[in-house]
Formats: structure tokens, C-alpha cells, sequence
């Protein structure tokens, strides 16, 4: 499976979830201005009546199973898209985490979702692609064919969680944003570090070639692309937590105009007043599919994954309580 050098990558989305929802606080107004807001405060409601959906039996059984929601545990689903100023298109989903606040414990969880996993995708694309559409495919199709607010629909309706939100970076906020803290240091393998024309260990990077580091596939597999995008997320939360009140208002502002959501200004105002407490709460990863390689399938002669559901969902489910 090729990887365009356009796709975005979730390093990108959590430097700019965090920085915005929960490290920047009294800069927000301004930064909040230059937000791309979407039907703000629209959310997206939980579909009823799938018994007549047009799935195979995996997906069917896994849409049996009761949608989490339960208080003060919260969703947002973060996505990346290499999408380009002036694209009238929705661009690809490259990067999806949903990303958990559990306030009851204290923990924020990211769950990482495969782009090639095989979904049942609602049947309301856009007019422009009702040609392409198929109910049955890969998970990042969905936003090709109808935006974050399909992809937030099929997130739901296949894993069982209320995620009535999103927030979407493109790929030109990703090296702002490690320059602006003044880049991030990983720790890179001999194999890495030889893509990269770098030296094995601990190694600085700005944001061209943090980005070089995310998109490496070729020495081993896309799951360890993803491992590299969540080394970037750690790497760049960690110098966030160390940098001064300036620096990330440089920061905020490096992101914000590459930010679309469907938060109202006011809700974001919101989370943003809970920053010193969600600063402190520790955090966990989670990677969907569990089965990785071993439910990979050739679907139309492209590479998709055919998982157990019911697993991965109460696996999701689990995580999201602790």
C-alpha cells in the first residue's frame, strides 16, 4: 500500500489537540479566532434501527453491542487530512485517534484507528461522490466521501462510542508546530536512523524531519508507522509540558489556522478552563485492529482489515474505563 507524501500524521493532531484544548489558556481568545468552525455545536446524534444495515455478520455482531457513554468520560475524534487550502475536496483521512477524557479516573486514553479497517460506512456521502460510494469499506474512504462528519458517523456506528466531535488538522500545520517548541528529540533504531541518514540514539529534529520520521513504512510495516507517530506524540507532549507561556502562544498560533472542528467557540472556551487539571492526568495508547496483520484481507484487490468486533470494541471499551 503506497503512502502519499501529502498524508498527514497523528503527531500533528495531538500537538494540536493538546496545545489547544489543553495546554493553552490565556492566549484562547485569540487563538480561537482563527479556528475554522463547522456547524459549531452541531453534534452528530447516534443512529437507531441497524438491523436493516447492509453488513457482513462480524460487523452486524459488533453493532449489537449498547454505546458507551457514560458521565464524565468524553470523546473527540482527532483526524488528520491531507486535504489543501482551495481542495473543494475532503481530502484523505490518514490519522484517526480518538481520543478519551475520563474524569473520573483521571486519564486521557488515545486510540489509534487503522485507516484500511473494514467498516460499514452510512449512506449519506456527499452528492459529489455518490459514485464512489460502497457501504462496505475502508474506514478513511468515509471521509473521502463525506468529511469528518461521515467519518464521525461510521466511527460510531462500527466501535460503539459517543464521539459527537471532532477536530481535523491538514498537513501544513504538522512542522509549525514542532518548530514552534523548538523541535522534539527520538530516540531512532539503527534501521531509522539509516532511512533517515542519521545516527542511531536519542537525535533532535524540526518538523521537516519529524515528519520524515513519521512517514518511514518502508523498513518494517504500518503499524510501526503508527508506533513512530505515537513516539512523535509522547516526544512532543513531553516538550510542551517544559516550554514557557510564550512559546506556546507561538505555538497555538502556528496551529490554529489549520484547524477545523465542529466545537463551538464556547465549548472550547470550556475545556480549554479545565487545562490545569487535564495536565495532569496520565496517559495510555491503544492501537485497533488487536489482530494487526492476521486480519488482513485483499477486498477488491486492496489490502483492508476484517477484525472481530466484538473483541476490538470491548477491548476499546475496557480501555476507555481505566
Amino acid at each position: 500500500m503506497k503512502i502519499s507524501k501529502g498524508y498527514i500524521v497523528s503527531g500533528t493532531l495531538l500537538g494540536l489537540a493538546l496545545s489547544l484544548v489543553v495546554f493553552v489558556m490565556g492566549y484562547s481568545l485569540v487563538i480561537l479566532n482563527n479556528v475554522q468552525y463547522k456547524n459549531p455545536g452541531v453534534t452528530i446524534p447516534i443512529e437507531t434501527n441497524l438491523e436493516t444495515v447492509e453488513a457482513p455478520d462480524n460487523m452486524k455482531e459488533g453493532m449489537e453491542v449498547p454505546v458507551f457513554d457514560e458521565e464524565k468520560i468524553w470523546n473527540v475524534l482527532l483526524i488528520g487530512s491531507d486535504a489543501r487550502p482551495g481542495d473543494p475536496g475532503y481530502g484523505r483521512s490518514d490519522a484517526m485517534i480518538l481520543m478519551t477524557v475520563n474524569e473520573k479516573t483521571g486519564k486521557i486514553h488515545l486510540t489509534s484507528l487503522m485507516r484500511a479497517i473494514y467498516v460499514s460506512i452510512p449512506n449519506e456521502p456527499d452528492p459529489r461522490y455518490i459514485n464512489n460510494y460502497s457501504p462496505n469499506y475502508m474506514l478513511n474512504a468515509a471521509h473521502t466521501w463525506g468529511g469528518p462528519e461521515l467519518l464521525l458517523k461510521t466511527v460510531q456506528r462500527n466501535f460503539r462510542v459517543d464521539v459527537p466531535h471532532y477536530i481535523e488538522v491538514d498537513f501544513e500545520g504538522f512542522t509549525e508546530v514542532i518548530d514552534a517548541v523548538g523541535g522534539v528529540t527520538i530516540n531512532l533504531t539503527e534501521a531509522e536512523a539509516y532511512h533517515l541518514g542519521l545516527a542511531p540514539g536519542p537525535q533532535w529534529m524540526n518538523g521537516a524531519t519529524a515528519l520524515d520520521y513519521s512517514r518511514i513504512r518502508k523498513i518494517d510495516s504500518d503499524f510501526n508507522r503508527m508506533g513512530r507517530q505515537r513516539t512523535v506524540i509522547a516526544a512532543l507532549i513531553n516538550q510542551m509540558r517544559d516550554v514557557d507561556v510564550v512559546t506556546l502562544a507561538k505555538t497555538a498560533e502556528a496551529i490554529t489556522p489549520s484547524l477545523t472542528t465542529n466545537y463551538s467557540k464556547s465549548e472550547l472556551l470550556s475545556i480549554i478552563s479545565k487545562a490545569p487539571t487535564y495536565q495532569k492526568y496520565d496517559m495510555d495508547e491503544l492501537m485497533l485492529p488487536l489482530e494487526e496483520y492476521n486480519a488482513m484481507v485483499y477486498i477488491n484487490g486492496m489490502e483492508m482489515y476484517d477484525i472481530d468486533w466484538p473483541r476490538n470494541i470491548d477491548a476499546l471499551h475496557t480501555n476507555m474505563r481505566k
